[in-house]
């Protein structure tokens, strides 16, 4: 277990666990995060997130994000000694209990709402962090698939994301759906799994003004473990890719600005590095730093007192 206080920003769980249809605890499938492994690593906080495969869109969109949801309360239900949710500030004090996760609901594309109005619901259940869109064309903005900015919906949807005092994920948006974003938002935001352009050139990843941009406003950036993402067309990756990024962006932006978001079980297994392929490994990150000279208070910071900041300023 980690003596480090660890948040990760992107854990796709309730995804994986009804894609497969497979036990949190003792899975048959194959996969990288269970809930003896999140324990067994100390994590403290998780952004689980709600994530439509494309392949269910638009049909599916509603039906598929209530299911996730319903599996969410089913965890928070069976293991109420183990999770429990977090909707506001009061609920951040579970956390006294170290034996106890929280999980902080994240919408990784905001498919499921027809509307701009209809984030309200989803907040009822929960939802404290959206991100617009995903890699592709909705009606409330564009991912790196495609061009536009955000459309008339999605501006009324940031202004909804203010009075609900809901996070805004910048991961994954275009280049101009994240500058219109950023002007709108009021409160600190995020990209939760995103590295940086100027070392591994892919559309996911940002370029140097966006990182710094966030930083600005005093957010923080979470590094994803995704191959593809630290080490395009070159493989293996390995924990110094991880550490590249994530020295690479704490020299362009600064030590509160830099976070974990590992996206672990959003893609198959082969697609990360080998060190981290499963949850329980991710305090051999916090490790690595040290090793490379990175002081015990730094290394506090990005493995999750950076992004606890930005939760207990951002939630009502």
């Amino acid at each position: 277990m980690s003596k480090f206080f660890i948040v990760d920003a992107h854990e796709d769980i309730a995804f994986h666990l009804n894609y497969f249809k497979r036990d949190f605890v003792n899975p048959d499938t194959p996969c990288m995060i269970t809930l003896p492994w999140i324990k067994e690593a100390g994590i403290r906080i998780i952004f689980n997130t709600v994530f439509i495969h494309p392949k269910h869109k638009p049909t599916k969109t509603v039906e598929n994000a209530m299911k996730q949801l319903d599996t969410y309360d089913k965890i928070y239900k069976e293991h109420k000694n183990d999770v429990f949710q977090i909707k506001s500030k009061d609920d951040l004090n579970n956390l006294a209990d170290e034996n106890r996760i929280g999980f902080l609901t994240l919408m990784e594309g905001a498919d499921p709402l027809r509307s701009p109005e209809d984030l309200g619901e989803y907040y009822q259940r929960g939802v404290r962090v959206v991100g617009p869109t995903w890699n592709n064309k909705n009606i409330f903005a564009s991912g790196p698939d495609t061009q536009d900015g955000l459309s008339d919906k999605g501006i009324q949807l940031i202004k909804k994301m203010n009075e609900l005092n809901v996070t805004l994920d910048l991961s994954h948006l275009n280049e101009k759906s994240f500058w219109d974003s950023i002007e709108l938002t009021k409160l600190i935001p995020v990209a939760t799994h995103s590295n940086a352009r100027a070392l591994t050139d892919h559309p996911r990843n940002l370029k140097d003004e966006q990182l710094k941009a966030i930083s600005k406003r005093n957010g923080v950036i979470g590094i994803v473990f995704y191959n593809e993402f630290l080490k395009r067309n070159e493989k293996p990756t390995s924990l110094e890719n991880i550490y590249e990024h994530t020295d690479y962006i704490l020299n362009l932006c600064g030590e509160d600005h830099v976070g974990i978001g590992t996206d672990l079980d959003g893609a198959r297994i082969k697609d990360f590095p080998k060190e981290v392929r499963q949850i329980s490994k991710l305090p051999l990150v916090a490790e690595y730093f040290l090793s490379k000279g990175y002081s015990e208070e730094l290394v506090s910071k990005i493995m999750g007192k950076n992004f606890l900041r930005v939760i207990e300023n951002n939630l009502n």
